[in-house]
């Protein structure tokens, strides 16, 4: 028994460090475009001050809500070994991900007034997906058919479906 707990113990590090690596990527990535446009001299959009700052104060501050509210679904009275399925993780299955795709993205394409930072949502959306499948798909050999059904009730990065 001490053995199967160290060989998933091992399992679930190897697992874990799989995530994490997006990370490092997709800010590179939003780096790697703002110097493009350097180099290439693309024009970037200009936006009112107003504008900018309600826009920035409103899209920071859902930023915000959804990781705040992220780190309270993870605080559990209750001591059972399984996913959570409480808090946010009733309506986005990846809230976390939701950020880093989406709000990263905006955020920065606002900070820097970059129309190409627009266009890296897909490219950043594909490459958390190819995670996600890999962690979900992790999951489902952990919980079964309780996460497959999880899964069909739950959206992936929004929440709706």
């Amino acid at each position: 028994m001490c053995r199967k707990k160290k060989q998933h113990s091992k399992e679930n590090k190897k697992f874990l460090s799989g995530a994490p690596k997006g990370l490092p990527f997709s800010l590179f990535l939003i780096y790697a475009t703002l110097e493009y446009e350097k180099a290439f001299n693309i024009q970037r959009y200009e936006i009112n001050e107003t504008w900018f700052l309600v826009l920035f104060f409103l899209i920071f501050l859902e930023a915000a809500l959804i990781f705040f509210w992220t780190l309270l679904s993870f605080v559990s009275k209750e001591k059972e070994r399984g996913f959570n399925k409480k808090g946010i993780y009733m309506f986005v299955r990846q809230p976390i991900c939701t950020l880093l795709v989406f709000h990263i993205n905006i955020l920065a394409s606002l900070w820097f007034g970059s129309y190409l930072l627009f266009f890296l949502i897909p490219i950043q959306y594909t490459l958390w997906l190819k995670i996600i499948v890999k962690e979900e798909e992790y999951l489902v050999g952990i919980f079964g058919q309780e996460y497959i059904d999880y899964m069909s009730n739950v959206s992936r990065f929004i929440p709706w479906k």
